[in-house]
């Protein structure tokens, strides 16, 4: 095999990895209504810091709140990193709609 061979192989490979996705769940809103969202933030210092594990079901909570208590559907919460020199940024973001 010559070396331009491997090399558009290997190149092929690569973009292959890069394009793969990761299937997710979904839930259909019964009812839609207004729709809420909550967020969280923060900057994770030399990964020591990250966000506690309760968030997503503060975040949840604040949902329910901002329905005032009337139900939440179509819950949907995601995640999102971004990585710097000294940490990493993390964000979770839960959305969805009042129940009416």
């Amino acid at each position: 095999m010559s070396r331009s061979s491997r090399i558009a192989a290997l190149v092929s490979i690569v973009a292959a990895a890069g394009c793969y996705t990761v299937p997710i769940s979904t839930n259909v809103a019964t009812n839609p209504g207004m729709k809420v969202t909550s967020e969280a933030s923060k900057l994770n210092v030399l990964w020591i810091t990250p966000l506690p594990p309760e968030t997503s079901a503060e975040l949840l909570a604040d949902l329910m709140e901002q329905c005032g208590n009337r139900g939440v559907t179509g819950v949907t919460i995601g995640t999102q990193v971004g990585f710097a020199v000294i940490g990493q940024q993390e964000k979770i973001v839960a959305t969805g709609y009042c129940v009416e």
